[in-house]
């Protein structure tokens, strides 16, 4: 049995795939098997595929008769690996050569994490750096962080097939987008997961990715998965009370001087929560940073904040305790700033 099943599912991918596919060949580390789910693709995707297949013998072809989306084609994925570990990579993104290399002995070297994530470069629809990952998170970090986002983009997840060392773990087939944040949370409620320093997969954005075609869609069910999660970790009251900043990060409501107060009143509770169940003054200090730049990308940007000057000086009054902290994130990361603010308009 290989080592690693690298999955991807794919749908009228041909105008990167040929990229992607040399990239999982070039990897440097060589057991693995490579299944691909062809979701039913009308363009050249299959004969790409079918060369592919043709000079390696570790890739394995599945072909849909029909189109039944990324979450169902995964699974029929995951039905048909037999690795120890999934290194999911999509169609559009590329591998960097030492990311099954680095991944797999990570996991090897620490038998308790159940998933692990990496950094990443995102690039443009050319292959240009748009701008490059973040830190690495550790397990409480991470667990904090499943209230919003996952840890890291889909293509860097790397997870052991059995995570329960029993059964194996399938996407759940209701959330057509954000199936990724749905699977990392129902590990994370395995065992430890985490994101490491390495950059270790090219991320593309371009228009026809899911996270511009479907982007409200996947900002609904991120906000259904992070409720859930946040509920699972916080006190009901406090839980309860982060609803404004929610709606604010869901793109389903306005900021308003009401909005604003509301939102950063339920981040301040989980910040005093969170900060006194800490591991350390550093995790206090990421809390800080995170719950700033948080507040900043829903209050001002998902919440076209920047359009009103009363719901400005609503920000700058109310969340004036971080400001100082917003400094330090946009000063450690000016990247996902600007992408927060260009992003504005499309929600």
């Amino acid at each position: 049995m290989p080592a690693i099943t690298v999955l991807m599912g794919v749908h009228n991918g041909e105008a990167f795939l040929a990229e992607t596919l040399e990239s999982v060949a070039a990897q440097t580390f060589s057991d693995y098997e490579f299944v691909i789910v062809d979701d039913a693709s009308s363009d050249g995707t299959p004969a790409l595929l079918a060369s592919a297949a043709e000079n390696d013998p570790r890739i394995r072809i599945i072909t849909n008769d029909a189109n039944l989306g990324l979450t169902r084609s995964l699974n029929r994925g995951l039905e048909a690996a037999r690795g120890e570990f999934i290194a999911r990579i999509d169609a559009d993104d590329v591998c960097l050569p030492d990311r099954l290399a680095t991944q797999h002995a990570h996991m090897q070297a620490q038998p308790q994490d159940v998933g692990i994530t990496a950094n990443f470069e995102m690039i443009d629809g050319e292959g240009r750096v748009l701008r490059r990952g973040g830190e690495p998170l550790d397990d409480w970090q991470v667990r904090w962080l499943l209230g919003w986002n996952p840890p890291g983009p889909h293509p860097t997840f790397f997870f052991r097939r059995c995570p329960d060392g029993t059964n194996p773990i399938r996407y759940d087939e209701g959330f057509r987008t954000a199936q990724d944040f749905d699977l990392w949370s129902r590990l994370a409620a395995l065992g430890p997961t985490r994101r490491l320093p390495d950059a270790l997969i090219r991320y593309r954005r371009h228009a026809g990715a899911i996270t511009h075609s479907r982007r409200h869609e996947q900002a609904q069910n991120c906000a259904a998965i992070g409720r859930r999660n946040l509920a699972a970790r916080l006190p009901q009251e406090i839980a309860q009370g982060l609803e404004p900043l929610i709606a604010l990060f869901s793109y389903n409501a306005k900021a308003t001087p009401a909005t604003v107060r509301a939102a950063i009143a339920g981040a301040d509770a989980m910040v005093a929560h969170d900060c006194a169940s800490a591991p350390g003054a550093s995790h206090r200090g990421w809390v800080r940073k995170m719950t700033a730049g948080l507040l900043a990308d829903s209050i001002l940007s998902r919440g076209a904040g920047l359009s009103s000057p009363a719901a400005i000086a609503a920000f700058v009054w109310h969340g004036r305790a971080h400001l100082p902290h917003l400094a330090r994130a946009v000063a450690g990361d000016p990247g996902t700033a600007i992408k927060s603010l260009r992003g504005r308009k499309r929600g």
